[in-house]
């Protein structure tokens, strides 16, 4: 089973993405702070990160930094206009994991 990190900054939007990622047959652990997503990453044990959309372009680079040794997946939430959280995790995200 694919294990899940999504870091974002609203607790309830993570809860939601973290939500539909489960529905689909994933494990998923959400944080909302950037040294938590780094010590989780460090573990090795995720094939992939979703980062929000909500995430601020700085902590980009250093989670995809605690991801690289360990192979995980950087997925970088973009959604378009009108689109909500859950939409955007089932139409874009769950068949991203279904690749991995």
């Amino acid at each position: 089973m694919t294990n899940v990190l999504v870091l974002g900054r609203e607790r309830h939007l993570v809860d939601a993405s973290i939500a539909i990622i489960t529905e689909n047959g994933f494990q998923a652990i959400g944080v909302t702070r950037d040294e938590e997503a780094f010590a989780l990453l460090d573990t090795g044990q995720f094939a992939a990160v979703l980062v929000g959309s909500g995430v601020e372009f700085a902590s980009r680079p250093p989670v995809k930094r605690h991801a690289a040794p360990h192979g995980t997946v950087v997925l970088e939430a973009r959604r378009v206009p009108m689109q909500t959280v859950q939409e955007h995790v089932r139409d874009e995200i769950v068949p991203q994991l279904r690749q991995l």
